[in-house]
């Protein structure tokens, strides 16, 4: 009779994993130091990138210090996002460097923990239900640094190999096999288009920069080449003028041509800005989030047209890349449909015929599937090089509706929340002047959709120009009370 207490072969790695992995955020988590958003950033400026350590121990730090503390409600969002995108990349890098699991301590928080579940889902990553968590050991609380061993509400998530899909440990691979290779950043030394292509999708994989960062030093890095190989032509001038009059925007769509599916690091980024886009049928959402979470500085602040830039070429691409897999899958079903024809038409026994059929149908049935996602995807793309004023037009109409239930109610009202999150954060909105206020808010939201749509076909409308600058003047109602 064998012994009850003895864990399976996947329980020993899960634990292992677990011990492993919650060790590696002992320092961070009994350190002291209040950790600003600036430090944590800081922490992630290594020229080398992060190792898969340091993005758990990251992942964590954001946590605790921008999403679960109230002072930093206003980033909240953003730093979930990079917060989830840094742990995506970790448990995968994880999978594919050979270890049988990965986990992580998570609070007892079951809203959270199903968005997270969702958000990996779009990575490929299946996170267990929520019900399915065992509860830490006192050991592995007290390698997660927890002070209190007695804690209690916490679960362990551990993810193993059969939960990655094979496609994000395929793309991981291929950009670790390229990372390997040590591709070179001097555009001077590219000799062919392959060393371009590695050179390009390292760039935007292995920094520890943020996003908007990372495609400032590729695209920084295709003019350099660009302007290299014009100087070289015969007709200088003429090529160098090609370069010079590129866009960002043209610039961004080239390399996503020459790098080929989108990469594993930002492809996380496109899918939830193109299911954003999606669901609440609307550009302002995903550009708002992203734009929230973009690098800011006086030396380098943000540059909206660049935010949209971004976010309209990882949203194509990454449409792009999953017509590019349908296609595999649509060709991988025919081939398979062929032979079993083939087998079919050469055999007489009524049984294997039978069963021959049967597979034809399901494989029929099966290259349906990736027929609706390009049918799906190509709408998505048509919406981005199509982008309408009209949710605009009528922004204040629709958000002052009676009629709450209607979908222009509640999308004036998220367009309208997520100019405040964006624009207004640090203004009491009771104490300025309301036309004044909704005004604005009506021309930044049809200033971001401008940047969408082709220059020619801009709405006049919505200007900068017409934005007034908000002073607080008004008493709020509960400052009135008091007096």
């Amino acid at each position: 009779m064998g012994n009850k207490n003895k864990k399976s072969a996947a329980e020993q790695a899960a634990a292992k994993a677990a011990e492993q992995q919650t060790a590696t955020v002992e320092t961070p988590a009994t350190q002291q130091e209040d950790l600003s958003f600036t430090k944590i950033l800081n922490l992630s400026k290594n020229k080398k990138g992060l190792s898969n350590d340091s993005k758990v121990i990251l992942a964590n730090l954001v946590h605790e210090a921008w999403v679960q503390d109230e002072d930093y409600a206003s980033v909240r969002e953003s730093a979930k996002v990079i917060r989830d995108g840094f742990m995506g990349d970790a448990i995968v890098t994880s999978i594919i460097e050979g270890n049988d699991a990965f986990a992580w301590i998570i609070r007892n928080d079951e809203k959270r923990y199903l968005a997270v579940k969702q958000i990996l889902a779009e990575q490929g990553i299946n996170l267990p239900e929520f019900k399915a968590l065992p509860a830490p050991t006192k050991e592995q609380l007290k390698l997660a640094g927890a002070v209190d061993q007695t804690i209690e509400g916490t679960r362990i998530v551990t993810v193993t190999r059969d939960d990655v899909s094979k496609e994000a440990k395929d793309k991981k691979k291929k950009e670790k096999a390229i990372e390997e290779t040590n591709p070179t950043t001097n555009p001077a030394e590219i000799q062919n288009e392959k060393q371009l292509a590695a050179s390009l999708s390292n760039l935007l994989t292995k920094s520890s920069e943020n996003l908007d960062v990372r495609i400032k030093t590729v695209i920084n890095f295709y003019r350099g080449y660009l302007t290299i190989q014009a100087n070289k032509a015969e007709n200088k001038e003429e090529e160098l003028k090609k370069v010079k009059e590129m866009s960002r925007s043209e610039m961004l769509a080239k390399i996503a041509e020459i790098v080929g599916p989108c990469p594993f690091a930002l492809d996380g980024h496109g899918k939830m800005f193109r299911n954003l886009l999606v669901k609440n049928n609307t550009i302002i959402t995903p550009f708002c989030l992203y734009r929230r979470t973009a690098r800011n500085t006086e030396k380098d602040p943000i540059d909206d047209n660049f935010v949209a830039d971004i976010v309209k070429i990882l949203i194509v691409w990454s449409c792009n890349s999953a017509i590019a897999n349908a296609n595999r899958t649509i060709a991988e079903c025919e081939r398979v449909i062929k032979k079993k024809e083939k087998e079919l038409g050469e055999t007489k026994d009524k049984s294997e015929i039978a069963i021959l059929k049967a597979g034809i149908n399901a494989w029929k049935d099966q290259a349906k599937k990736p027929v609706a996602i390009i049918e799906e995807m190509n709408r998505v793309i048509d919406t981005m090089n199509n982008i309408s004023t009209d949710e605009i037009d009528s922004l204040l109409t629709d958000y002052n509706n009676e009629d709450t239930s209607t979908e222009e109610y509640k999308r004036s009202h998220l367009i309208v929340d997520n100019i405040l999150k964006t624009y207004y954060p640090d203004i009491n909105v009771e104490k300025v002047d309301q036309d004044a206020l909704f005004n604005n808010i009506q021309q930044q939201a049809g200033v971001i959709v401008n940047m969408f749509r082709d220059p020619l076909a801009q709405s006049i409308a919505y200007s900068e120009s017409n934005i007034v600058e908000l002073k607080e003047t008004k008493e709020t109602k509960e400052e009135k009370k008091e007096k």
